[in-house]
């Protein structure tokens, strides 16, 4: 990918800014912020100046925290959700690094009611469109099945789509749903859903904080075009033992946590089963369903080790699976099927001083799905899977009071297994797909960014990557002729380079300040995606493929223009921003027209086709951040569309997930010391499909005429859930909750998928085709689920 000759003078202009810095007094403040009681530093505590709310910065996961201000006489405001807040006055005539501790409190006061105060008001940095999730939040909303879910309330943030009704599955800003990084203490997930993604694959239990960046990217995040959530995992308590849990209608979960040496290691387990086939199997065992063939569970464990003042070690994992069986036909075809995540990371935190911080960490990251059926005797196995070994070095030095600079290299070793399978006939005969191989590559990535200040108002964020990939053999590239029969081919060995790209990929935004209380800003990104993910229309099972660019195949690319207004008032109690944004992607895949899954020996790249996307839109986000009654309203306004030259011929066409109006409303109120409401209601214009407008037959057989691609539109989607908390008496050192939810309300039937029904004669001339809805949860669901805590 080439940069072109203005970009360059533009960066190159913007790097300039980075010299001419005046002599003023600014000076940094800097420190960490710690648990008083255990020690283990607290990420995410908001730390800001009250005579000066702008400059602030929130922890980081070591608990560090650095921000720059002019000199002067200021109050240092502290908060955390749990914790007392802490008001400390501060003569800043030099450079100061803190050591903070905050103090866990059992009561409320009106100053730590502020779920919100794990993140900076949205004026204060150049960042635009990153959001902190409270988990507190998080577990006070409505739910579907009681299950606590991340992604579900990801879905809830304006710019961010649903993939359908009860899904995890998420679109951001027109892109698709492999063009979002979702991370697990640095780890890729590449399908973070349980239940055909009804679950996602995070237990909340073990999470401690989340992060979403949908707008301008860092430099440090690469390899996807549209966002990044960022979740990172608790550490554990560094001085005493807790057991954490719930027990709700279809899953339970446990997570002990606690010190391995006290104020040096601890440790974190946590783990969650679905059991509906454990208790009702016995009770369908002899009826014609049989049971329920489908479960899934997840385990996640941390250690950390505070090996001296200057290092710290973390060791992290993930292992989930799906497990589960399918029959039809009267017992003729006969599936199992499983899929899951694996996930492991080492990182290694150092600090040189108080200017220069070291973090060195090893990922392994592996994601796989095996489907085998028997069906009349005969006997299939399809394999699709992604395998990651990855290796980071970053670098974070404050460079002066006005600078912040990040930069690192970053390499990942990819292998990948778009599809392999074998069948075995009733008579003995074999088809295997040996001829498929894995897919290799190596891509690799340096980094740079700075924040700084150009005057006291204009904050200036400027990034460059420098990413490659390259892939290796062992591949073979044949040439077809026009029956598609191979004629010749190319072979390359073991680690023999194949095909390299490389990209430039540049990060700007700036914010400037218009008041103490409010900002503009604006960002441009480019980015590059070496890996796709291509889906398939004809079944519901995760058998859409990850595959690399290669030879046939090239990386996709984006770049995003953002431009937006931010507000906070009375010290950021209230919240708002209105951004807009446009975005041009290239190399986007489908397969062709007419392609049906099955066996075959030809490498999918030879079934996809190529074409660019297009987005814009523009979002409005409120939100209350303090008091009992908090939440936030979010709408977006939007466009998303396609163009492939061998698709409808060569028009352009609304993306699946192309949605005109987004909206969704969250509250909770705390109506007294034992009881919180929560709320949710969304509305979303229907998704866009395609289905078949006509029937005909054509010598004995039935064919179906297909209208323009996506031209079908679904029934809007709407929905109303609510909940309420109630805290339980404490009983020894053992707390109590209960969490009750009702789903859906008033029972509206939200489409989950139309398929097409006949009326009339097939073979006389009153045969009418009509569209069907299928919904998912038509009617109100109430669930139930008890959490405990112990320490």
């Amino acid at each position: 990918m080439r940069i072109s000759k203005h970009t360059f003078l533009l960066l190159a202009g913007l790097l300039c800014l980075l010299f001419p810095a005046t002599a003023q007094s600014v000076f940094k403040i800097g420190g960490l912020v710690l648990d008083a009681q255990t020690g283990e530093p607290l990420a995410g505590a908001a730390v800001a100046l009250k005579e000066r709310p702008a400059a602030g910065a929130v922890s980081e996961a070591t608990g560090s925290f650095s921000f720059a201000a002019p000199e002067g006489m200021y109050t240092l405001v502290v908060k955390f959700i749990g914790y007392q807040q802490q008001e400390l006055p501060l003569q800043l005539n030099q450079s100061v690094d803190l050591r903070i501790k905050l103090v866990p409190t059992a009561y409320q006061v009106q100053e730590v009611e502020v779920t919100a105060a794990r993140k900076p008001p949205l004026t204060e940095t150049a960042a635009m469109g990153e959001l902190e999730l409270p988990l507190e939040t998080i577990k006070s909303l409505p739910v579907l099945f009681g299950e606590v879910d991340i992604l579900k309330t990801v879905q809830l943030m304006p710019g961010v789509k649903s993939a359908g009704e009860g899904g995890t599955g998420f679109y951001v800003r027109g892109g698709g749903a492999d063009q979002n990084l979702v991370l697990l203490d640095k780890a890729t997930v590449y399908n973070p859903g349980h239940l055909f993604n009804f679950f996602s694959v995070f237990n909340s239990d073990a999470i401690d904080e989340t992060t979403l960046i949908k707008g301008s990217m860092p430099a440090r995040y690469g390899g996807r075009l549209s966002s990044v959530l960022d979740i990172g995992m608790k550490t554990g308590d560094y001085n005493d033992f807790q057991v954490d849990g719930g027990v709700g209608l279809i899953s339970s979960r446990v997570s002990v946590q606690g010190p391995l040496a006290r104020d040096k290691a601890s440790f974190i387990l946590s783990g969650r089963r679905t059991y509906a086939d454990v208790l009702m199997n016995p009770f369908l065992k002899n009826t014609d369903q049989g049971g329920v063939p489908y479960y899934f569970y997840d385990l996640n464990g941390k250690l950390s080790f505070i090996l001296s003042g200057k290092d710290k070690l973390y060791l992290s994992g993930y292992y989930g699976r799906d497990v589960g069986a399918l029959t039809l036909s009267d017992g003729r075809f006969d599936a199992d099927f499983f899929w899951g995540n694996t996930s492991a990371t080492a990182r290694w935190h150092h600090t040189f001083s108080d200017k220069l911080q070291l973090d060195v960490s090893g990922v392994l990251s592996k994601y796989d799905f095996e489907f085998s059926w028997d069906f009349g005797g005969f006997n299939t196995v399809a394999q699709t899977g992604v395998q990651d070994y990855s290796a980071n070095i970053d670098f974070n030095y404050q460079a002066s009071a006005r600078h912040q600079l990040r930069y690192g290299v970053q390499y990942t070793y990819h292998k990948l297994r778009p599809r392999s399978g074998e069948a075995e006939g009733a008579g003995g005969q074999v088809f295997s797909t040996e001829r498929l191989r894995n897919k290799y590559g190596h891509e690799y990535a340096f980094y740079v960014s700075d924040d700084f200040y150009i005057t006291d108002k204009l904050l200036l964020s400027a990034g460059l990557r420098n990413s490659y990939f390259t892939q290796v053999g062992p591949f073979t590239r044949y040439q077809f002729n026009d029956r598609m029969i191979a004629t010749d081919s190319a072979s390359y060995g073991r680690g023999e380079q194949v095909k390299t790209y490389q990209a430039l990929e540049p990060r700007v935004s700036a914010k400037y300040e218009l008041s103490p209380g409010s900002s503009v800003k604006a960002a441009f990104t480019r980015s590059a995606q070496y890996l796709h993910l291509v889906s398939n229309a004809y079944t519901t099972l995760p058998l859409d493929v990850w595959v690399p660019s290669s030879a046939l195949v090239e990386p996709q690319y984006a770049t995003q223009y953002a431009l937006g207004y931010f507000r906070s008032i009375k010290q950021n109690q209230y919240e708002g921003s209105v951004e807009v944004y446009y975005k041009k992607m290239k190399n986007q895949l489908e397969y062709r027209e007419g392609f049906a899954p099955g066996p075959s020996n030809r490498d999918l790249e030879y079934e996809f086709v190529s074409g660019c996307g297009k987005s814009y839109g523009i979002e409005l986000f409120l939100r209350k951040n303090y008091g009992n009654l908090q939440g936030w309203l979010g709408y977006t306004l939007s466009r998303t569309t396609r163009t492939f030259p061998a698709l409808n011929n060569g028009a352009p066409f609304p993306a699946r997930y192309d949605r005109r109006h987004d909206l969704s409303l969250v509250a909770t109120y705390k109506y007294n010391e034992r009881w919180t409401l929560g709320g949710t209601f969304v509305y979303g214009t229907g998704e866009a499909t395609t289905q078949p407008v006509r029937r005909y037959f054509l010598e004995g057989t039935v064919n179906y005429q297909y209208g323009e691609r996506n031209s079908f539109r679904m029934q809007p989607t709407h929905r109303l859930d609510l909940a309420a908390t109630l805290e339980g008496k404490k009983w020894k050192n053992i707390e109590n909750s209960w969490t009750f939810s009702l789903y859906n309300v008033y029972g509206r039937r939200n489409p989950y998928l139309y398929y097409i029904d006949n009326e009339g004669s097939a073979f006389g001339d009153s045969v009418k085709l009509q569209a069907k809805k299928v919904s998912i949860v038509p009617f109100p669901l109430p669930s139930v689920t008890l959490n405990f805590s112990w320490k």
